[in-house]
């Protein structure tokens, strides 16, 4: 796994500068002020006022800092260290006291000590994740009896279509039971910029429902809610149009885009 890891890293070590500069970001609108977490990551988590909030894969931290703005006592986890230097250069002009770790999140365990009210992850996680009951099994190491997990992300099945650009529609691509890693090459990032990566390799994974649904059971997690949402928080393919909220949805269709779940460490 460490050449996987390893490729996986660079390649998020060269977005941080990118993201930095993007518009997607907006960085100093974040200093500024603004909280960067969605309507559906605000009602999944609830009031943190008070709470010891630990946020998984938290990229250079603005919404783990916009969860120390609503009061909570948070700290963020990821595995590029150029991220997580971001993020303490931001708190650091924020006068916030959030605390950030480089780990990778499955080794989290060596590397963080402590027993949290809530561990949030959300968009864009569990495609670079090989073990999904490892990771569940560390989000449920650091809860406290009692405590919450909190995941939002990309529905399972976005992973079975791409757009077909001479077609100008969607077509299947892939098998949903898909266990084998994905070798991508990629030369742009999500955002805004027209910056090619150098560090264009990538490797991810796909997960089915019932992974996520076994994960959570193996780990001693109660299930409290499942929820499926027919819009995402990127322009996932090039025919959606962002809606008054600022999601993104796919004219005509009702393809489950993104879901949320929560469980309880009982």
């Amino acid at each position: 796994m460490n050449k996987y890891f390893e490729a996986n890293k660079k390649n998020w070590n060269e977005r941080v500068g990118i993201h930095k500069k993007s518009e997607f970001y907006d960085v100093d609108g974040f200093l500024k002020g603004n909280n960067t977490l969605d309507r559906l990551e605000l009602e999944e988590l609830g009031d943190v006022k008070g709470k010891k909030v630990l946020h998984l894969q938290c990229h250079f931290g603005m919404t783990t800092m916009s969860l120390s703005r609503m009061g909570a006592d948070a700290t963020g986890a990821d595995f590029s260290d150029k991220a997580v230097e971001l993020a303490r250069e931001l708190a650091g002009r924020t006068g916030l006291k959030t605390k950030f770790v480089c780990s990778n999140v499955l080794e989290l365990d060596k590397n963080l000590k402590g027993k949290f009210d809530i561990v949030f992850a959300s968009y864009g996680v569990f495609c670079w994740i090989n073990d999904l009951d490892r990771w569940f099994g560390i989000a449920a190491h650091f809860l406290k009896a009692g405590g919450k997990l909190v995941i939002l992300d990309g529905h399972p099945t976005t992973n079975l279509f791409e757009y077909n650009d001479e077609k100008k529609n969607l077509e299947m691509i892939g098998h949903y039971f898909n266990t084998k890693v994905r070798r991508y090459k990629e030369d742009y990032t999500y955002t805004d910029g027209d910056e090619k990566l150098v560090n264009n390799i990538e490797y991810e994974w796909d997960h089915p429902f019932s992974e996520f649904v076994m994960a959570a059971i193996n780990n001693g997690l109660k299930i409290e809610s499942v929820r499926e949402y027919p819009f995402c928080s990127y322009d996932m393919y090039p025919n959606m149009v962002e809606n008054e909220e600022g999601f993104w949805v796919l004219p005509g269709s009702d393809l489950p885009l993104t879901f949320s779940m929560k469980c309880v460490k009982e």
